[in-house]
């Protein structure tokens, strides 16, 4: 502790950039981009955005869809490739992805995102962990999302500070974050406006980590 992670950016977190994080620092937590299920099963591109270098562990790879047989199909064909763990998006707010009932929507399905973990949770050994936000409109329900996470297998999760009506606008909050933390025993991790390393530590509190994310873009340093 604490936990550093570089965040699962798309076009960005590619194998080149990763390399040059790890090079940096030796023991940053590195994710993927954010990658389709469904591209997975029709695209060796889309599969090629999963390959890594050995240097880079510790690796997880991070994917989105919203069909749990489907998750659970990847997460079998992941167990063996020699990654660290499998991370699912449940918080992008582009709406191409949310028209499809990904990424964002599915804060507003709880049932369904608890399928979706449970199914990866089913079919690998590695660790499983979600990354969402506060909420659609609201952090109300935040506690009683992730603690339905947590309940069916997932064992860490990253919260940006943001709704998914925020998207990126405004400023992060991380007030809800911390409350989260109390709730559950898994660990939490803090996503939204790190500008770097002091700040992260300094937003830190009771969280396990935090993870940067757009503001690594040009300057990993």
């Amino acid at each position: 502790k604490p936990i550093t992670c570089l965040a699962p950016m798309d076009g960005i977190t590619d194998l080149a950039y990763r390399q040059i994080v790890r090079k940096l620092n030796p023991d940053v937590l590195l994710f993927s981009e954010f990658t389709s299920i469904n591209g997975m099963e029709h695209s060796n591109v889309v599969r090629d955005r999963l390959n890594f270098a050995p240097q880079e562990l510790p690796y997880i790879v991070q994917i989105f869809g919203n069909e749990p047989d489907l998750f659970g199909k990847t997460a079998r064909e992941l167990n063996d490739s020699g990654i660290s763990g499998i991370d699912i998006n449940m918080g992008c707010p582009a709406k191409k992805i949310v028209k499809h009932h990904s990424g964002g929507s599915l804060i507003k399905d709880q049932d369904l995102a608890c399928q979706i973990v449970e199914a990866c949770v089913k079919n690998t050994t590695l660790p499983v962990s979600v990354k969402t936000r506060l909420g659609w409109t609201d952090e109300k329900h935040l506690i009683d999302f992730s603690t339905a996470l947590v309940n069916a297998g997932a064992q860490m999760l990253s919260i940006h500070g943001r709704t998914y009506k925020q998207a990126y606008k405004g400023t992060a909050d991380w007030n809800p974050i911390y409350e989260l933390k109390q709730a559950v025993a898994v660990p939490v991790i803090g996503n939204g406006d790190v500008h770097g390393k002091e700040d992260g530590l300094t937003r830190l509190k009771n969280l396990d980590g935090y993870m940067v994310g757009r503001a690594s873009i040009g300057n990993p340093w």
